[in-house]
């Protein structure tokens, strides 16, 4: 074992999940959600701050494409999940650092946002794995929407906390900036959540032998369903247009309105406070319900949102519509969860996870830097923000209707299957 005796039971293992999700969430509240304010307040601009939020997922993406000849040579996706998970808390190290000396240049901050992401990544499609093997799949809806509410939670006292301690310069000892606090914070959470994987049961057998492990089978096994295939293609633009308006809503809020780091901390709490009740309203549902239902229910919520970010400046609509928007993104994300989980076998999901990182991450990346383009080009004020805004809601609602079509023929596809299964056994 990595770092000491695991539990012997599926039970024991999926609360200590539990467990490292409220810490992964925390770190994520506290760490990863404050990088952008951190970037704004060493003076490398609105641009630069939405650009730093994706830029480094692409390359992150890139390295973790090694994910499955790396879990095949250690022949255990649990070892692979401890090691990535703590190599992106290593990721911390170096921004402690920098918070308490000097101002890192915009390609350190690159290299090191590459590692956390890259890590991140890694993590995530062997966790997949190892979690189908742990999740009976009548339960999985109902384990998942609870563990998702475990993570907003987590999320939304990082959140808190962070803002807290941002808008009231918190110090403590030697520390004198206040992310130095925040990453040593998020640094200790991810460490422990680490430990607790370490405790989690994994068995031998699950790994398969003669699974997939180089790059282009990964790639073969990913295009190889026609209908999962077209679904991919689809979904892949929708996440273009997601991102031309995404990156830029923490520059918005800081630069544009003016807020100061309690209002903004009020916000994005906001946004996890929609999610919350989204998870919650699931997590009570007495049916174990469809992945693809939730997810279309997210997609159209979120489509048209951006574009409502132009009709009105007061702060109180601000959080009014982050809520919602939470709302319609807990949906999205829980349902495409359930997706992979439900309705990918297996062996597919190592391969079929990693490439989708990949493209999704350069699909963030090339909205990303269209939005930023556009934005240069009219300038780093309000009317460009709300312009930008409406275009990509226009983007949002017109590639989303090929994805939700898709979704629909999967999900006939998945149901007919699961029919023929049921009568020939």
């Amino acid at each position: 074992m990595i770092f000491g005796k695991s539990v012997s039971s599926t039970e024991q293992s999926l609360k200590l999940s539990n467990v490292d999700a409220f810490l992964y969430s925390l770190m994520v509240g506290a760490g990863e959600s404050y990088l952008p304010a951190y970037v704004l307040s060493i003076g490398m601009g609105e641009v630069f701050a939405g650009i730093l939020a994706s830029l480094p997922l692409v390359s992150g993406a890139v390295l973790q494409l090694f994910t499955p000849r790396l879990v095949h040579k250690v022949h255990s996706h649990k070892y692979w999940v401890v090691l990535s998970t703590f190599l992106q808390a290593l990721a911390f190290v170096p921004l402690i650092y920098f918070s308490v000396t000097r101002a890192p240049n915009f390609w350190v901050l690159f290299l090191i946002l590459t590692l956390y992401w890259g890590a991140g990544f890694s993590a995530g499609s062997a966790w997949n794995f190892w979690m189908g093997h742990l999740v009976p799949e009548q339960k999985s809806a109902k384990y998942f929407s609870f563990r998702a509410r475990v993570q907003q939670l987590g999320i939304l006292l990082g959140i808190i906390g962070g803002g807290v301690a941002l808008h009231n310069k918190v110090e403590l000892g030697p520390f004198s900036s206040v992310f130095t606090l925040l990453f040593l914070f998020a640094f200790a959470c991810r460490l422990t959540s680490s430990i607790l994987l370490s405790k989690k049961m994994y068995r031998s057998e699950w790994g398969v032998q003669d699974q997939v492990h180089r790059l282009r089978d990964s790639w073969a096994i990913f295009w190889k369903g026609q209908h999962k295939k077209k679904f991919f293609a689809y979904l892949v633009p929708f996440q273009v247009a997601v991102y031309i308006s995404s990156p830029f809503v923490t520059p918005y809020m800081l630069a544009q309105m003016k807020m100061n780091y309690g209002q903004y901390m009020v916000a994005i709490a906001a946004l996890m406070v929609g999610k919350i009740i989204s998870l919650s309203i699931m997590q009570r549902a007495k049916t174990n319900f469809d992945g693809f239902k939730v997810m279309i229910a997210g997609l159209l919520l979120v489509s048209p949102a951006p574009a409502l970010w132009a009709l009105n400046e007061n702060y109180f609509y601000i959080l009014a519509l982050q809520v919602i928007s939470g709302m319609g993104w807990a949906c999205f994300e829980l349902g495409l969860s359930l997706v992979f989980f439900q309705d990918l076998r297996q062996e597919e999901k190592v391969p079929v996870l990693t490439i989708y990182n990949l493209l999704n991450s350069v699909a963030i990346i090339a909205g990303t830097f269209l939005g930023a383009k556009l934005l240069t080009a009219m300038g780093e004020q309000k009317t460009s923000y709300w312009i930008l805004y409406a275009l990509g809601a226009a983007l949002r609602v017109a590639f989303c209707i090929p994805v939700v079509r898709q979704s629909l023929k999967w999900k006939k596809i998945s149901d007919q299957e699961d029919q023929s299964l049921s009568k020939a056994s």
